[in-house]
């Protein structure tokens, strides 16, 4: 990873922890499926919970470092999303994703906007949003309408 990508990841890994930090709440800093690579264990690891701002931001390095991106596209629960790991990594990514990956974070974060409607997931909703405006915005600039 180059030096600008490694600030990027830290930049974004400071965020998440300052908001994890200060949000009450809105983002339970649990841990996202799909991080080890292993489909099997992910399915296992959705709920476990990411007991560390550190622990977060190495799931953040793993997903951002990750060259095949198998994890683009899979919906998550509304709990794996309010941690803002991995909006944050769609953020960190939004230019290196393939036309196809982003379709496919669009569409994920699209389907998942109905599970996040409980009121403590009112900082996951506003980061989802701000996130999808973004995606959008990488795939109008880069991709053909398809």
């Amino acid at each position: 990873m180059s030096l600008r990508g490694l600030l990027i990841v830290a930049s974004i890994a400071t965020h998440l922890m300052v908001s994890a930090c200060s949000s009450e709440g809105s983002f339970p800093l649990l841990s996202l499926p799909g991080l080890t690579g292993n489909d099997k264990a992910a399915e296992t690891h959705e709920a476990d919970t990411c007991p560390t701002p550190e622990k977060c931001a190495a799931q953040l390095r793993i997903l951002v470092s990750d060259p095949v991106r198998n994890w683009v596209g899979h919906p998550q629960s509304a709990d794996a999303y309010a941690n803002g790991t991995r909006l944050f990594a769609y953020r960190a990514l939004k230019k290196k994703l393939s036309c196809d990956e982003l379709r496919r974070a669009l569409a994920e974060t699209e389907a998942a906007g109905p599970s996040l409607q409980d009121p403590r997931y009112t900082g996951a909703r506003k980061l989802m949003s701000e996130v999808r405006g973004e995606l959008n915005a990488e795939k109008s600039k880069r991709c053909r309408k398809a």
